[in-house]
């Protein structure tokens, strides 16, 4: 799962290297490579939409560059659905709302169709392996470089390095490890002394201001001196660093609110490119587009049960980390994914990586390159908690 030293070394300066390719002129553009997915794609959706005769039809570029031919596939669809009968129109009252996408991988190429219509949502897609006439792409290829950090017997809400220390955070506990010989050793652990009864999924968090550590809980605010580990907590709300303004996490409860009373487990600040401005996961799984007044616009395609923003240097975007269930056959595991966003699209970038058990936690400081999970181990019992960061995979 993790890749470490000399490996990660090597992606990075690859991935370097073809940027820098990237960035010399071309003497002709690349190939536009989903062509052939079109016949497919159109039966598809012309079969979705029947027997509503209006389609409204989008296609969201993968990047500014893309925007050329994402308008020349826009104009591609058109005619071809036009020639089955089909009227594309320019306003939504009474028609399908077709939206198109299109992305490739080391393995594929895809193009997908989310469908909506009559109040549904419905998604079709065309996908092709890469052959020698439409080669895996030369662009960069992000993927997400999962390494453990600490394990630990009892439950781990949050950690958080400083240095070569680490501050791990228990439902009562507040401790600091020190870094020798590759090795977290114990160094100091401080009880949480607070008259609220914590609720059963208890969630927390911390947070370094200067020579100070905060832990947030719910409806609870401990702070402590970094060397002297002196916590002090205080029954108190406090807005917890998400990106987006909330009220923290009230007691009793593990979800937070916004000051307009929008429930949510998990929060992504996004870039302009998504047209959103943040991705929050709301109760039953759902995940839900807000503007910038904290309104929510629409319901994401996919769904997820926690999710946070992790920034990147190699790729300018919008990029979220999404848990959810691992599948089949692996009942009791999440799994986490890469994605990025544009036009309030989540559009896949990588293999979804497994976890050894149930996510626990999930959080990144906004505008960081680092995400941490924690996870439950269900063969060892042991909790787990992860640095998480975009790789050049190529």
């Amino acid at each position: 799962m993790a890749r470490h030293g000399r490996e990660a070394l090597t992606l990075v300066n690859g991935c370097a290297l073809m940027l820098s390719l990237l960035a010399a002129p071309q003497s002709t553009p690349p190939p536009f490579p989903y062509q052939d997915l079109v016949p497919e794609l159109i039966e598809k959706i012309a079969a979705s939409v029947t027997p509503v005769p209006l389609v409204r039809l989008a296609v969201a570029p993968g990047d500014d560059a893309d925007r050329p031919r994402a308008r020349q596939l826009e104009r591609d669809l058109s005619e071809k659905l036009t020639a089955r009968g089909l009227r594309v129109v320019d306003r939504a009252d009474g028609a399908a709302i077709v939206t198109v996408t299109c992305s490739q991988n080391l393995r594929e190429r895809a193009c997908a169709a989310e469908i909506r219509k009559a109040g549904a949502s419905q998604i079709v897609t065309a996908t092709r392996p890469h052959d020698a006439s439409h080669p895996p792409p030369t662009s960069p290829v992000l993927a997400l470089d999962v390494r453990t950090l600490f394990t630990h017997r009892t439950p781990i809400l949050d950690v958080v390095l400083s240095g070569d220390r680490l501050f791990v955070l228990e439902p009562t506990v507040l401790s600091r490890y020190q870094r020798r010989d590759n090795e977290w050793l114990a160094d100091r652990s401080r009880p949480i002394a607070s008259l609220r009864v914590p609720p059963r999924d208890i969630r927390g968090r911390l947070q370094l201001d200067g020579t100070t550590i905060e832990a947030l809980l719910p409806g609870v605010v401990c702070r402590a001196n970094l060397d002297a580990l002196n916590v002090t907590c205080a029954d108190e709300p406090q807005a917890w660093p998400l990106g987006v303004e909330n009220t923290g996490i009230a007691v009793g409860r593990n979800y937070f609110t916004t000051p307009e009373g929008l429930a949510f487990y998990g929060a992504a600040p996004l870039t302009p490119e998504a047209d959103a401005r943040w991705l929050v996961t709301a109760p039953e799984g759902r995940l839900l587009f807000l503007d910038s007044g904290r309104r929510a616009l629409e319901s994401a395609v996919s769904a997820g049960d926690d999710v946070a923003a992790v920034d990147t240097a190699y790729v300018p975007g919008s990029y979220v980390i999404l848990s959810a269930r691992a599948g089949p056959g692996l009942a009791d595991a999440d799994a986490l994914q890469l994605f990025q966003v544009i036009g309030r699209r989540l559009l896949p970038l990588a293999s979804p990586v497994v976890l050894p058990g149930p996510l626990t936690a999930l959080w990144a400081a906004p505008g960081a390159r680092t995400a941490t999970a924690v996870s439950r181990d269900t063969s060892s019992g042991r909790y787990v908690a992860f640095q998480i960061a975009i790789i050049c995979g190529r």
